[in-house]
């Protein structure tokens, strides 16, 4: 159950298994491509904190060159008949495999991203049938895939002794290094070298493997160090790998017992998250995790929402590196504040390195006209403020670690307090949040959306909860200021029917469900959100909203209020985002709807597995994996079917097993210590494990 085979070959699906069978360790990315892949198959080596600029395009991360390129004349994949062709992932060591049957050759190699250093290695073996010549180009192809480059404004590449290194300097004026050593068989015969690639010879005797191993290295701004490997260092290093590897597991794993599907799933999206942990930098995890560089590589809220819980319950060290890049980035949020008009910390819809706003305000392109779409989406959604908060203080209450509360912390939480008393309106005795947008980007600029309004009034109590018992130090005169805002802001109430209304004036939008919309829909890649929107003017929203809210602090509501609004709201849904199916099966499970928690979180986590992703929204190319919601998919197994919270300073456990599954077991961290949880049918243990 921890590995992943796809076998034969189809064109089509080279990009989405690049996403499938990704490679990272939370500070590098490979794709899951082969070795004669180049550009046009969307090879790509991510580096997380790397960011450029061309010209006028958005600033996104950067590819590097890839070191892996081997091609051998007449025996492609891409061009060439084949026999036979398997690709494999195997998720509990995170090592990819590959194996390809031509007539006359067998190629099979492996490669893996090491967990312990920014070094990606390879190794590439090819036996032939018959004795014959044969001619193969190795090394380093400097033809990047890029979604708006190129980012490197000079490259200069040499080589000595089958060890390339490359020098790129990007358009903002930052160096990228990349070292390669590359190890070839004894009776090879290098021919030349031309630009990063050498073309070598090798005369083949039937039935005798030939080796090849590449050691790559990857670094900004620092020049690496020599280096020099020999063949054992592959297999020394490939173990060091794997047993890291492999204890991250041993804290992650969760074993579900009688459906292996659903095992599958999780582990596939377990392993997913585990190859975005990184402890040596506190930059924090994009969108699209380290599979490229779409939504220009950018941090947004899925880090704090989705993926710092996973951390927080099983690797708590990566939970806070997470953490302590919001706080380095602080001055980028004051900053944002400033510039439109605001007191405090307002955060980047958007961030990269330094916190800077880097959302366009045309998000999207108009698939007919190919005219840019005005959005709303980094001036609007002030919620990101708030969902930073919200983790810190989920943070803290997990792991027991305050002291992160006094290394700025505590500062972060007033300053993002002081953006949305800034931000409010006073009205009729009450403090509103007008022109926002919440979690349904579907519709823009609404006044008072529930999920916001709610979240800031936890992050208020929390905080004021905080300052009295950490003894913080704050201005008496503004605490009186930030008392009086918390007792006097307003929260969207629950109607008669139970009903939280997602933003005001929500419920006199037309009452039509998605599939009347997407019926109105004029061209497939067309955005339905904006005031021209298809879905604006409708009840039909991109995402849970309100059902997100009731997920994060659903202990505040009763379960008829969980029920209400989950039964609303799913059928004016549409699953736009990936996001949403884990917040539904959340919510699911809490009110007893136990078969649509499953359908849910197999949506969830099933997510990278096929074939058929949304790739464009409003003619931009949004593909890439999804580790919101593989994140989203390991909450709706421990929150959700497990029902763990935490009360009182204990674990409690209230378990919502769906039919098809039997039982889970897993592992968490709670207040410094670390605690086995099984549940089956018929019962339920928390054991306390000791070192």
């Amino acid at each position: 159950m921890f590995k992943l085979k796809k076998t034969g070959f189809c064109k089509d699906n080279i990009i989405s298994y690049g996403n499938m069978f990704l490679l990272g360790n939370g500070h590098l990315g490979y794709r899951g491509t082969l070795e004669e892949y180049q550009k046009s198959e969307m090879v790509g080596l991510n580096v997380v904190g790397f960011y450029d600029r061309y010209k006028d395009k958005w600033r996104e991360s950067v590819n590097m060159p890839n070191p892996f390129y081997l091609k051998i004349e007449n025996y492609s994949i891409l061009d060439n008949d084949y026999v036979s062709h398997e690709i494999e992932l195997d998720i509990k060591n995170a090592v990819f495999k590959r194996k390809t049957t031509f007539n006359n050759l067998f190629i099979k190699s492996e490669r893996f991203v090491s967990q312990s250093e920014d070094l990606i290695c390879f190794k590439y073996q090819i036996m032939s049938s018959i004795d014959q010549s044969l001619h193969i180009s190795l090394g380093t192809d400097l033809d990047i895939y890029e979604i708006n480059g190129p980012h490197f404004s000079s490259m200069n590449v040499k080589q000595n002794d089958l060890i390339v290194e490359f020098k790129g300097i990007t358009n903002e004026n930052e160096i990228g290094y990349l070292k390669s050593q590359y190890i070839i068989p004894k009776n090879a015969n290098i021919k030349t070298f031309n630009n990063g690639i050498y073309t070598i010879e090798i005369n083949a005797i039937s039935n005798k493997i030939y080796t090849f191993y590449c050691f790559s290295k990857i670094s900004k701004n620092t020049k690496i160090n020599s280096f020099h490997y020999d063949i054992k260092d592959y297999a020394s290093i490939k173990a060091t790998h794997k047993k890291i590897f492999n204890e991250k597991w041993n804290n992650s794993d969760v074993v579900i017992q009688g459906n292996k599907e659903a095992q599958f799933a999780i582990r596939y999206s377990i392993y997913h998250l585990l190859i975005l942990g990184n402890e040596k930098y506190q930059t924090s995890i994009p969108a699209r995790g380290v599979s490229g560089q779409t939504y220009k590589g950018a941090i947004f809220w899925d880090s704090e929402i989705f993926l710092l819980p996973f951390f927080t319950l099983t690797n708590p060290l990566i939970a806070k590196q997470l953490l302590k890049y919001r706080i380095n980035t602080l001055n980028g949020a004051k900053e944002k504040a400033k510039e439109e008009g605001y007191d405090g910390a307002f955060y980047a819809w958007e961030s990269q390195e330094n916190g800077e706003e880097r959302c366009s305000k045309y998000n999207v392109t108009d698939p007919i006209t190919n005219e840019p779409v005005r959005t709303y989406f980094g001036e609007k959604q002030i919620h990101i403020s708030a969902d930073i908060a919200y983790a810190l203080i989920q943070y803290v209450n997990i792991s027991g670690d305050t002291s992160i509360l006094f290394d700025d912390g505590l500062y972060m939480m007033l300053e993002i307090i002081k953006f949305f008393m800034s931000y409010s309106t006073f009205e009729n005795g009450q403090f509103h949040l007008y022109d926002v947008i919440g979690p349904d980007e579907y519709h823009e600029r609404v006044d008072d959306n529930a999920f916001t309004n709610y979240l800031v009034k936890f992050v208020l109590d929390k905080f004021i909860e905080f300052i009295d018992i950490y003894d913080y130090s704050i201005n008496g005169e503004l605490l009186e200021k930030i008392k009086y805002f918390n007792d006097n802001l307003y929260l969207p109430r629950i109607n008669e029917n139970n009903i939280i209304e997602q933003f005001s004036g929500y419920l006199k939008k037309e009452d039509v469900y998605v599939d009347e919309v997407r019926k109105r829909i004029t061209h497939p890649q067309e955005y339905w959100g904006t005031e021209n929107g298809v879905a604006f003017n409708t009840r039909v929203i991109k995402q849970a909203d309100v059902v997100t809210l009731l997920s994060l602090l659903n202990e505040q509501f009763s379960k008829d209020v969980l029920k209400a609004n989950f039964e609303f709201y799913y059928p004016y849904t549409e699953h736009g985002s990936s996001l949403s199916a884990s917040m539904y099966s959340i919510v699911a499970s809490l009110i007893g709807e136990n078969e649509l928690a499953y359908d849910n979180f197999i949506k969830s986590a099933t997510i990278d597995l096929g074939t058929n992703q949304k790739i464009w929204a409003g003619g931009i190319y949004i593909g890439g994996t999804h580790p919101a919601s593989n994140g989203g998919s390991y909450l709706s197994l421990v929150i959700g079917m497990a029902g763990l919270r935490f009360i009182n300073n204990e674990i409690r456990i209230n378990p919502n097993l769906p039919k098809n599954i039997k039982g889970l077991k897993f592992k968490v961290f709670y207040k410094n210590k670390q605690y086995l949880i099984n549940i089956n049918k018929t019962n339920s243990k928390v054991e306390e494990l000791y070192d």
